[in-house]
């Protein structure tokens, strides 16, 4: 079993099909799986062997896609550092994931600390500095020597991804073959995914999401990725119309951005399937993209520890607000503080079973006992419920809740009654110190850019749609709100700002 075979079977069953197009240079599956092969063997002459980590730290590009399965071909682990880590990001978790190589480019070389900080890390290939590397794309791995692909064991590391799991501390997350290959076979047989799909990939590949969800899934479907180093609005309208591109991925943010573009619409009429990921998405804004593009706005529950996919809002059976039934057979309970089971649509943690779930946090046995308990099952941190037909709902972080008044608010709930009011254009809800509550609920929005509403005039709005202790008692109009690269808005930056 090895990952890396899905871009095998590729050029085996479509070698002349585009594989990837980035900017204006394609390369087809029998392109691609040349290239990969070009740096499994360059990568092999250096020393790199089966059960070593090697780390990745680049922008999305042609070469990060090569270097990911060319590590993979020879039974080694990526380690996926995110292009916007800076040094001290960078510095802790290369030291706690132990690369013996790391791959970089020149954009990003000014991070990566000094090596008497990195005692463990052997060397730093850039790749604008690297002959083979550099050469990849004009190559197309032309004469590249053909690598015996490792026939790993299904628990053995494939990929280590960085996350703050139900903590915040950043943990490497170690993925393996099994759990990524099932879930690129269950997002497949999900989304009816075909080879005739060509999919857009903005979001950083060094996330789950993209890496899995979209670029592993699309290959292992024999479809066309469209890659871009990131998201440009206009870039990337324009390139879905050039390109063709049938399947849309993107987060919440992104979709608001579009339904505010004037003119988008004549240019994503070859948009088929639209997937939201990375943060719940608002079911106002939801019924707006069915209104304007007569979509369903698809939605998936996962993590980077169950490798993306938990559950999915069928093609077939689509409940709007819901993030749908557990996909194959992964299982999902609801637990309430004790560990009990709770009754059907009882709000309690959600608990994930199934290959998908991760091997563990990398030499981390004591952070990975928290999170994986009794007979394998991993406690997520997430609240949500499951309904009469096992469609599962998602409520809130457990660490975002807002105990207010010795009441408890779940901030998904305020967010979803501020989204339908026209002046808003994105909000997030946290709670903030507050001396007679304890925590007062705080709304921090954007309004749009052609809207205007009061504090009195919003906290009025909600208390006509919920009840009194709900509504947000202090309303931050900002100009623009924190987001991580993956587009989630950034709760515990806004939990720093105090408001007057």
């Amino acid at each position: 079993m090895n990952l890396a075979n899905i871009i095998h079977w590729g050029a085996t069953y479509f070698p002349e099909r585009e594989a990837l197009v980035f900017e204006d240079k394609a390369l087809t599956y029998e392109e691609l799986n040349a290239c990969i092969h070009s740096v499994a063997s360059y990568l092999r002459e250096r020393g790199i062997r089966r059960g070593d980590r090697v780390a990745l730290y680049a922008d999305n590009r042609p070469e990060w896609i090569m270097i990911y399965y060319g590590v993979i071909a020879l039974g080694a682990a990526v380690v996926c550092m995110s292009a916007a880590y800076k040094r001290y990001e960078l510095e802790h978790r290369i030291n706690d994931s132990d690369p013996v190589l790391m791959v970089t480019t020149e954009a990003h070389s000014s991070c990566v600390p000094p090596r008497e900080e990195l005692p463990r890390l052997g060397e730093v290939l850039v790749i604008e500095k690297d002959d083979t590397l550099s050469s990849l794309g004009e190559t197309k791995g032309a004469g590249a020597e053909r690598v015996q692909i490792v026939d790993c064991d299904p628990g053995e590391t494939c990929t280590i991804l960085y996350t703050g799991g139900t903590t915040g501390t950043p943990k490497g997350a170690m993925l393996t073959h099994q759990n990524l290959l099932y879930t690129a076979q269950n997002v497949c047989f999900h989304e009816r995914m075909v080879a005739t799909d060509r999919s857009v990939c903005f979001m950083p590949l060094s996330h789950v999401f993209a890496s899995n969800h979209i670029m592993n899934s699309g290959f292992y479907a024999g479809a066309t990725l469209v890659l871009h180093q990131g998201f440009d609005m206009d870039e990337i309208v324009s390139s879905i119309a050039a390109n063709e591109v049938t399947r849309l991925y993107a987060v919440p943010t992104v979709y608001i951005r579009l339904l505010n573009h004037r003119g988008c619409h004549n240019h994503l009429s070859s948009i088929e399937y639209s997937f939201s990921a990375a943060a719940s998405m608002p079911s106002e804004v939801v019924r707006q993209w069915m209104d304007r593009f007569g979509l369903h706005m698809h939605e998936a529950y996962g993590m980077t520890e169950t490798s993306s996919l938990v559950t999915f809002n069928h093609l077939y059976r689509h409940k709007m607000g819901s993030v749908g039934t557990p996909a194959g057979v992964v299982e999902v309970r609801i637990v309430n503080e004790a560990g009990i089971e709770v009754s059907q649509g009882e709000k309690g943690e959600i608990l994930i079973r199934g290959p998908n779930v991760m091997k563990g946090y990398y030499d981390n046995p004591d952070e990975t006992a928290k999170a994986i308990k009794e007979d394998g099952w991993l406690h997520s941190g997430d609240i949500g419920f499951l309904d009469e037909e096992g469609y599962l709902y998602i409520v809130d972080r457990m660490k975002d809740m807002v105990i207010s008044g010795g009441l408890n608010v779940y901030p998904k709930e305020v967010e979803e009654v501020l989204y339908t009011h026209e002046a808003i254009e994105e909000c997030s809800v946290v709670g903030t110190p507050h001396e007679e509550y304890g925590e007062a609920v705080t709304a921090f929005i954007k309004l749009r850019e052609d809207k205007a509403a009061s504090e009195d005039e919003l906290i009025r709005f909600c208390k006509e749609k919920m009840a009194s202790y709900k509504a947000p008692k202090r309303i931050v109009v900002l100009e623009a709100l924190p987001k991580t690269p993956q587009g989630k808005i950034l709760k515990r930056e806004l939990r720093k700002i105090r408001p007057t």
